[in-house]
């Protein structure tokens, strides 16, 4: 903040009127550093006499002869600047600058309420301006190293939030992988009704949590800005099949009429991101069910045509269910937000789907929202921007479903010898569970220099390998066993880990892994990728003939 004027007050002795031009001479030859004099009568300023304005009359023809023995009257400024002391030194430079540049070099009378106060020059003012300049500069490279300083303890926040992040959820996956495994694994061990419906409560209770842990990553990564989506073609129809087929069973639970239409020619096809597009789509039918208790749950599908390269997708889901409280519409796209508490112990959940699904939509360059009437229902919809695809090559096709007859293993081996590398006794019992499913047996490693030892000493045609073990980790292991000489360097390996976050699936592959299976483990997945990896072209095992 500028300073005031008085800051500007210089020592300067006050001249009468009646004082002779020899005499202030006088004053000015015997102090150099005085610049400026007022002439002071009755308290009142009437005059201002300029040291370099003074010395060029004197030194006129005949100036001393003239105004030495005349009152200092004669060789006053009469209408010199006068500002009153309170002022701001800012608002009087600019004023000098702009309307009194003589003021600069002749100086200027100070007041106080209109009484003489003293006097103040262009080079005090000037160093004032400079001091005041300094200040702001030192001020501004203060803030500048304080903003430095928070933007480094901002970025080591979310670096440890992220490494939090990632070590929470691979904390929570690994015996989340035991809980929904062991929960499969019952399913299938013939159990009594009682006992099924015990098991199926796990397997519920075992996958919202893992929702849960996928929603707050999710939100996460968006926060961080490391979601990217994916432009890959999509065929329009698979996706209400598989929207049927996932949430019909469940509308189906509850007695509600439950439906998903699209009202698009046969085999359209869209260039877009088909996972994050389900994830918004999944969310909104499963809210629907969740809170409707009687009536229906219908979701529609229609094409908005933009342009020749440019359609909109615009998703509808209503219900009959108990709608929104009008004080909660405003915020129910808010991270952690329900309607109300009731609401959250009736209905569980905690309020992450839809923020995601609002922070989702935006990545798209589209938008969400709603119309609710409370306890009569409500509509949400999506409108997300996509580009037609009539010519682009359709994903990959999903693997066989978990349930179905196992795909025949290559060679003349009645199953494949598999090497099971994991150091958590429950999930080496999870694994061999699912492998025994399809009849397969597998040898076990509890760290990476078993698994190591064990492809040096046998011939398997599969490794399923876990990244973080103890002693030698997964990713290691790998790198060891593609540094070996002979047909072992080539065993297909197919990681198994509860690293889930951005990159892991990267850095396995850069290992030199052929496959990843996040935990906890969905059994489509894993014998999808086991199914590829024997289906590949490395020449060793004992389906390559291998003793």
């Amino acid at each position: 903040m500028s300073c005031t004027v008085r800051s500007l007050l210089q020592d300067a002795p006050q001249l009468d009127p009646l004082t002779s031009g020899s005499n202030v001479y006088d004053l000015f030859s015997e102090d150099p550093d005085l610049l400026v004099c007022a002439v002071v009568e009755g308290g009142r300023p009437i005059g201002l006499v300029a040291r370099n304005a003074f010395f060029l009359r004197m030194a006129d023809t005949h100036g001393r002869a003239l105004f030495g023995k005349r009152p200092v009257t004669f060789l006053m400024d009469r209408n010199p600047l006068m500002v009153e002391s309170d002022r701001l030194v800012s608002d009087i430079s600019r004023h000098i600058l702009t309307d009194r540049n003589s003021a600069l070099f002749d100086g200027f009378v100070i007041t106080r309420d209109g009484a003489y106060a003293g006097v103040g020059t262009g080079v005090g003012l000037l160093k004032t301006l400079q001091a005041e300049s300094e200040e702001r500069n030192r001020k501004l490279v203060a803030l500048a190293q304080q903003l430095g300083r928070a933007r480094i303890e901002a970025l080591s926040a979310n670096q440890a939030k992220s490494e939090f992040l990632a070590t929470m959820s691979h904390e929570i996956r690994t015996p989340l992988n035991g809980v929904l495994g062991v929960a499969q694994l019952l399913q299938e061990s013939g159990l009594d009704n009682e006992q099924a419906r015990l098991a199926r409560t796990i397997q519920t209770s075992g996958e919202l949590l893992l929702r849960l842990l996928n929603d707050v990553l999710d939100l996460s990564k968006i926060e961080a800005g490391k979601i990217d989506l994916e432009r890959i073609a999509f065929d329009l129809d698979e996706l209400v099949e598989a929207t049927q087929a996932l949430w019909r069973p469940r509308a189906r639970e509850k007695g509600l009429a439950f439906s998903v239409t699209a009202s698009a020619p046969t085999g359209t096809r869209l260039i877009g991101d088909p996972v994050r597009l389900k994830q918004i789509l999944f969310n909104l039918i499963g809210n629907a069910i969740k809170f409707t208790q009687d009536g229906t749950v219908q979701a529609r599908l229609s094409l908005i045509p933009v342009g020749p390269a440019l359609t909109v997708l615009r998703v509808e889901v209503e219900d009959t269910g108990c709608g929104v409280p009008l004080d909660a519409q405003p915020r129910l796209f808010t991270a952690f937000t329900q309607a109300d508490s009731a609401t959250s112990r009736q209905y569980g959940g905690t309020g992450l789907g839809l923020a995601i699904c609002k922070r989702l939509a935006d990545l798209m360059g589209g938008s969400i929202g709603f119309d609710s009437t409370p306890g009569k229902g409500s509509t949400f919809w999506l409108e997300a921007p996509l580009r037609p695809a009539a010519d682009a090559p359709l994903p990959a096709v999903a693997a066989p479903a978990p349930d179905g007859p196992a795909a025949p293993a290559a060679g003349p081996a009645d199953s494949p010898r598999i090497l099971v590398a994991e150091d958590n006794e429950i999930n080496q019992e999870v694994i061999s569970g699912f492998l025994k499913l399809r009849g397969w047996r597998c040898d076990l490693a509890a760290d990476g220099a078993q698994a190591l030892a064990a492809v040096q000493s046998r011939a398997y045609d599969l490794v399923l390998m876990d990244v973080h073990m103890p002693g030698m980790d997964g990713i290691e292991a790998t790198r060891r066993i593609r540094a070996l000489s002979g047909p072992a360097r080539g065993v297909p390996i197919v990681a198994l880990t509860a690293n889930a976050m951005r990159g892991d699936e990267q850095r396995c592959l850069e290992a030199g892994m052929d496959g990843y299976v996040p935990k906890p483990i969905e059994r489509a997945r894993l014998f999808a990728e086991i199914h590829k990896a024997l289906a590949s072209d490395r020449p060793t095992g004992a389906l390559q003939g291998a003793a």
